[in-house]
């Protein structure tokens, strides 16, 4: 009885020191660029097909907008929608051929045919996590030009109120 009592209280204490998993859909790099593509509904698209759309300039439409935001480490409000888009087309077009290296915390993303001097897609470990860092993963001229371009609209936009 006393065997039975220990066993259970073992048994007790080892799954309440369970450790915490990462939320569904973060728990790798791969999981968290699959999660990134599911906010565009686009993860049964081929490669050769997104390739088509990004080139026609056709419009992928955001189906989940809290699952985008969620995919990144350090979204800080509507400002970075065109930092996400970039990081999604950069993604979308190599789908079928991106290539994963990780080191500690860090997974650096981009596509095998990419020449080794584009800036990789940058992915940190957070909380039990993968999120892809926005800042890291956008070129300072591009990720300062898309914010110029929101900077303009949001102008406009209260110019015409």
């Amino acid at each position: 009885m006393i065997l039975a009592a220990a066993a259970f209280l073992v048994i007790a204490f080892c799954m309440s020191c369970k450790t915490e998993s990462a939320p569904t859909g973060f728990e790798s790099p791969s999981a968290t660029i699959d999660s990134l593509f599911r906010a565009y509904g686009v993860q049964d698209i081929s490669q050769e097909e997104a390739r088509r759309r990004l080139q026609a300039r056709e419009r992928f439409e955001l189906l989940d907008k809290q699952l985008f935001q969620n995919c990144f480490s350090d979204w800080q409000g509507e400002h970075d929608h065109a930092l996400g888009g970039f990081v999604f087309g950069q993604l979308v077009a190599a789908k079928e051929e991106l290539q994963i290296t990780l080191e500690d915390d860090t997974a650096q993303v981009r596509a095998a045919s990419a020449s080794p001097q584009l800036q990789a897609m940058v992915l940190v470990k957070q909380r039990g996590g993968w999120k892809i860092d926005l800042r890291q993963s956008v070129p300072p001229k591009i990720r300062q030009s898309l914010y110029e371009v929101y900077r303009r609209a949001r102008r406009a936009e209260r110019q015409a109120r």
